[in-house]
């Protein structure tokens, strides 16, 4: 899941701290390193499910996008833009993560998939008492 990585709409907390271009930098980055991680690899299929709507095709994202399927998230909170995806995916396993994450690797998200195999959901978590990662069978 990811926000168009436009100046003004993204990280905004982060850029009251280190001004809005460090942070559109920094956010598209993190989503340009997601989506070379994670995108090619042959064990999964990658949508970016892009906020806002109208930006599913715009030219603002990074080049590590090009040639990925692209959904709108829709309104609502978190949960319920979560729960949308989830029911437009295919039948089966699928994890949803977030566009801003340095440090995740292609390892973790097959040993999700794998955890999926004999249990209903798996999470992330996060050091805050948040998630990372969210994975339905």
């Amino acid at each position: 899941m990811a926000k168009s990585p436009k100046a003004g709409r993204i990280k905004r907390r982060l850029a009251g701290e280190i001004g809005t271009t460090k942070a559109t930098r920094f956010a598209r980055i993190c989503l340009a390193h997601t989506l070379l991680k994670l995108a090619r690899d042959k064990r999964w299929r990658t949508v970016l499910a892009v906020a806002p709507d109208s930006e599913t095709r715009a030219s603002s994202w990074p080049r590590a996008a090009a040639g990925i399927e692209r959904l709108p998230q829709g309104p609502g909170d978190l949960g319920q833009r979560m729960q949308r995806l989830f029911r437009r995916l295919p039948p089966g396993p699928a994890i949803i993560v977030g566009s801003d994450i340095p440090g995740l690797t292609a390892r973790e998200i097959a040993k999700a998939f794998h955890c999926l195999r004999g249990i209903d959901a798996v999470l992330g978590p996060a050091a805050d008492g948040g998630y990372w990662l969210v994975g339905l069978r």
